[in-house]
């Protein structure tokens, strides 16, 4: 009975060990969340938006804080060890994963016509690469919806300088200057108004 006992309490234990997480190396969280990152892209070009947003989400998480702790030799396990040279490199992957995401994330905003978390994300993007056109082009188009005309105006003419054969961001910048001159048409309207009722 005694051996019976003792085979049991084995295999619960074999049992309790495979279900433990396996610990990633960086190098594997690296992986893992440019995997996810495609599949999120997969789901943005079929115009599932909801489930792209979930997996950049979750690609962000495997990404995260990846390049603010600078791999170097000692951080990994011994079979994942990356030589010196290699660091930089290490983190422009991480850092370009990363900003994908956002840049990925703010055109499923954009999408579903959620403004603010577009501002938001660009400008993620373009705290670190300002020269970012995607991002650019992006957030002007959010401004536009939200009326600020002169963000809006200087993010697109800035995506054109950019990216200058882009059709896309041209017919953005004409549909800007129709809205300009219809809001300056009302301001117009507006104070005369005011000034008529001043003179009365």
């Amino acid at each position: 009975m005694a051996d019976e006992t003792q085979s049991t309490d084995n295999c619960d234990n074999s049992s309790k060990e495979t279900k433990k997480t396996p610990i990633l190396t960086k190098a594997e969280k690296l992986e893992q969340a440019r995997i996810l990152k495609d599949e999120g892209n997969a789901f943005y070009k079929q115009k599932d938006y909801k489930n792209a947003m979930k997996k950049y989400h979750q690609a962000l998480m495997y990404v995260k804080g990846l390049f603010d702790q600078v791999p170097f030799q000692g951080m990994f396990l011994p079979e994942t060890r990356f030589p010196d040279e290699e660091t930089a490199i290490f983190k422009e992957k991480a850092q370009q994963i990363e900003l994908s995401c956002f840049n990925n994330l703010a055109a499923c905003h954009l999408a579903g016509g959620r403004w603010s978390k577009v501002l938001d994300n660009s400008s993620k993007v373009l705290q670190r690469q300002p020269d970012n056109a995607k991002a650019l082009y992006r957030r002007g188009q959010a401004y536009m919806k939200l009326q600020d005309i002169d963000r809006a105006k200087e993010d697109l003419k800035r995506a054109s300088e950019l990216e200058p054969t882009d059709n896309s961001i041209k017919r953005t910048l004409i549909l800007l200057e129709k809205e300009y001159k219809k809001i300056t048409e009302k301001e117009k309207k507006t104070y005369a108004a005011m000034f008529e009722k001043m003179s009365v």
